[in-house]
């Protein structure tokens, strides 16, 4: 039976779940979506595609949201990412979803990189994933 972005979102937060990454942040996991205004350090697991093929191939998504720090410098507040906080998260991270196979899929990370959220005065860091579910 085909799967959908639904079960490949679940896997993910499952894996997740099991290697105690809410132990590491101070924030949850969602899936979607995190709730308006939250600062805390959140999971945000969501879907590009996944295709119909015998080997199905998935593409998601894997965010960590790590408030930036407020800084006085020459007078101005500003925000900084914090790069610590985000360096340890990856790291606890990285090998709960790194070459992970199991009896119906396995997934790995593609990529990974940092993005800013001016507005909410955060940092995010992006785990692409690649997930391969077998039928």
């Amino acid at each position: 039976m085909k799967k959908t972005v639904l079960e490949g979102k679940q896997w993910i937060f499952e894996l997740l779940s099991q290697g105690n990454i809410k132990s590491v942040i101070n924030g949850n996991i969602y899936k979607d979506k995190r709730p308006s205004g939250s600062t805390k350090e959140d999971c945000v697991i969501n879907s590009v595609s996944m295709d119909n093929s015998f080997l199905q191939d998935g593409v998601f998504n894997v965010n960590f949201y790590v408030p930036m720090l407020s800084v006085l410098l020459n007078g101005i507040t500003q925000y900084m990412p914090n790069n610590n906080r985000m360096l340890e998260i990856s790291k606890a991270v990285y090998p709960i979803l790194e070459n992970i196979f199991r009896p119906g899929f396995n997934l790995t990370v593609v990529n990974h990189s940092t993005f800013e959220e001016v507005e909410e005065k955060a940092t995010y860091i992006n785990f692409r994933i690649n997930l391969k579910a077998y039928n």
